[in-house]
């Protein structure tokens, strides 16, 4: 035997017999094949075909077996299993989702996301959010269907918000979609009210008041004014808030003056026009002079009245201690009552001027007091107090000759030590005692005289 052994494999069909020795394959003519000897085998020329790649004649080879010749070996049976049905598997028709909405916006935004079923069988999912501003409608399906993402800003403050949505099935991989809420800052409003304001004045007269511009805004403000006679206060603000208009009469011209409040918000501007209408000043007093005539320690004169005729705000000033008003200031027309008091004048002429003035304007009045000495006059009478526990009182006596009194002209009760004499006439010399009387009715002698010219 050769000392070189191949390995030898038979298979066997319905046509034909191979033979594989080492790495070739020999086709034989069943039943064609023939021992010859024990060592060796002769096969007929295979027939034609794709599988021929060797010559018809084929060497011999020498095979190890105990038997006697090859032996043919059949293939066992394969059992065919039908393979597993597909599992359902969660797809989403997008990655991610990003949402856009302006602060305080209460519209909500809304996308859809689309389920479908990438596997076999039947997908039933749910579908979460982990964030209140977004709500999933509806939150469950089957196999393909779609899902309504809608964003709500609300009252989200400015700023980026970030969640999931998580899309699951029972016995199937979750699928996560990252959603992107951004909150943008609300645009910029801003209104006034009212659209115009209207003032009134005098020139050279006091400032009329100030008028109020309310401002309703969502963000920081600043006002602004292009003429100089009107100011705000403020100038600035945030949110919603009031503006105080100021008109300075100093600064405007007879006639209309006009300008305009400018507000601005972001880039919004909305403005409020301002007319101020000031009229020339007109003032009169009348009368021009007022005279008064009087006598001393007699009552006083009457009082008399000045008109004022003004198209603004008046006010009066000057005088005398003899001289009171009724009233220093008024606006438009009016009357003032000047009154005299003769004990603060002199004797003879006493005179002062009243002024008045309005927008400007300057009108006096002339005041004059005469005053004439009295017809009669007084003497004021004082003497020592009596120290007695029973005075009752005093009585005076008056003569216009030394020593011959009459009845007393006065009985002063209790302890007063003073008296005025009055109703004494000019060119007269008086003559004066005094006695105490006591409860009793006693009186004492008279007093020292004393006497009391009059010229």
């Amino acid at each position: 035997m050769r000392q070189k052994t191949q390995r030898l494999l038979l298979f066997v069909s319905s046509m034909a017999t191979f033979w594989f020795v080492g790495d070739q394959i020999i086709p034989l003519i069943q039943p064609a094949l023939a021992a010859t000897d024990r060592d060796t085998i002769s096969a007929a020329a295979p027939l034609p075909g794709s599988m021929q790649s060797r010559p018809s004649s084929v060497p011999t080879h020498r095979l190890m077996s105990e038997g006697s010749g090859p032996i043919p070996l059949a293939a066992p049976p394969i059992p065919l299993t039908a393979p597993p049905a597909p599992r359902p598997a969660i797809g989403v028709s997008s990655s991610s989702f990003s949402f856009s909405a302006q602060q305080g916006n209460s519209s909500p935004t809304t996308q859809t996301l689309t389920v479908t079923n990438r596997g076999g069988g039947t997908l039933n999912w749910n579908a979460a959010a982990t964030a209140a501003w977004l709500t999933l409608s509806p939150a469950s399906g089957k196999n393909t269907g779609p899902i309504t993402l809608t964003a709500t800003a609300g009252s989200l403050a400015v700023g980026t918000y970030n969640t999931l949505v998580t899309v699951s099935a029972s016995n199937v991989a979750p699928v996560s979609i990252p959603i992107t809420l951004t909150v943008t800052p609300p645009s910029a409003t801003v209104s006034l009210s009212p659209s115009s304001l209207m003032f009134s004045g005098v020139q050279g007269g006091i400032n009329p008041a100030s008028q109020t511009v309310t401002v309703n805004s969502n963000g920081n403000w600043t006002a602004s004014s292009n003429a100089s006679w009107l100011t705000l206060s403020p100038s600035s603000g945030n949110g919603d808030g009031s503006i105080a208009a100021n008109v300075a009469l100093s600064a405007t011209t007879v006639g209309p003056n006009n300008a305009t409040i400018t507000v601005t918000n972001g880039g919004v501007t909305r403005t409020s026009s301002v007319t101020f209408t000031v009229s020339a000043a007109s003032l009169t007093a009348s009368p021009n002079s007022v005279t008064y005539t009087a006598t001393q320690e007699r009552a006083n004169p009457s009082p008399q009245s000045i008109a004022i005729n003004a198209n603004g705000t008046w006010s009066v000033s000057g005088g005398a201690p003899w001289l009171s008003l009724s009233a220093t200031s008024g606006s438009n027309n009016g009357i003032i009552t000047a009154s005299v008091n003769t004990a603060n004048a002199t004797q003879g002429d006493n005179e002062t001027t009243i002024t008045v003035k309005s927008g400007g304007i300057i009108k006096t009045v002339k005041v004059t007091l005469r005053l004439d000495p009295p017809s009669s006059s007084s003497v004021t009478l004082t003497w020592n107090a009596n120290v007695e526990s029973d005075l009752a009182g005093y009585r005076v006596y008056r003569a216009t000759s030394s020593g011959k009194y009459g009845a007393a002209i006065a009985t002063i009760q209790g302890n007063t030590p003073k008296y005025i004499a009055t109703g004494l006439q000019f060119n007269t010399t008086y003559f004066f005692v005094v006695t105490a009387y006591d409860i009793a009715g006693n009186e004492s002698a008279y007093s020292n005289e004393v006497s009391k010219s009059i010229f």
